[in-house]
C-alpha cells in the first residue's frame, strides 16, 4: 500500500505571515493539529509546519511573545522536516514517523509541493492487528534525542 492511498489530499495550508489566531481557528474548525506552511498559493512549496504544540510552547508559554500579534513564522518548525512522497510505502511512512517521532507527516511531490498529509489515525485504520498498531504508536511516542519537526 502507498501513501497516496491513505493520505488526506489537498490539506489546508497556511503561510508564514498568517496570524496565529487565524491558524489556530483553522485548526479548531478542521479538527487538525498540524498545518503545512507554504511559500505562496501559486507554488505551494512546503517550507515548514505549524502545530498546535508549536503555538502553545513557542508563543503562549513564552512571556516575551506578543500573543495577539504573533504570526506563523514566529512559531513554525523549519529546517529538517519529516516528509514522504505519495509513492512511499506505508511501511516507509511509519518508519519516518518513528524516526522523527511525529504523529502527522506531510506528503510532497518531487518539486516539494504539498499534496497531502498522513496522520497516525490514517495508518491505524489500515492496520488490522491491534498489537501492531500499539507497537507503531509506542515507537512514535518513545522519547529520544532526535529533533522533532
Amino acid at each position: 500500500m502507498r501513501a497516496r492511498e491513505i493520505m488526506t489530499e489537498e490539506p489546508i495550508t497556511c503561510m508564514p505571515t498568517d496570524s496565529l489566531r487565524s491558524v489556530a481557528k483553522l485548526m479548531a474548525d478542521n479538527m487538525c493539529g498540524l498545518l503545512p506552511v507554504i511559500d505562496n498559493l501559486e507554488s505551494m512549496h512546503l517550507i515548514g509546519v505549524i502545530t498546535d504544540r508549536d503555538i502553545v510552547c513557542r508563543i503562549l508559554a513564552n512571556d516575551s511573545m506578543d500573543c495577539n500579534n504573533a504570526v506563523v513564522q514566529d512559531a513554525m518548525t523549519t529546517g529538517r522536516l519529516w516528509t514522504v512522497t505519495a509513492d512511499s510505502s506505508v511501511d516507509e511512512v511509519i518508519e519516518k514517523m518513528e524516526d522523527g517521532q511525529v504523529r502527522r507527516i506531510p506528503v510532497i511531490n518531487e518539486d516539494n509541493v504539498i499534496v497531502g498529509i498522513i496522520a497516525t489515525a490514517d495508518i491505524a485504520l489500515e492496520i488490522d492487528d491491534e498489537a501492531e498498531i500499539a507497537e507503531v504508536f509506542e515507537e512514535i511516542s518513545e522519547p529520544s534525542d532526535t529533533p522533532r519537526a
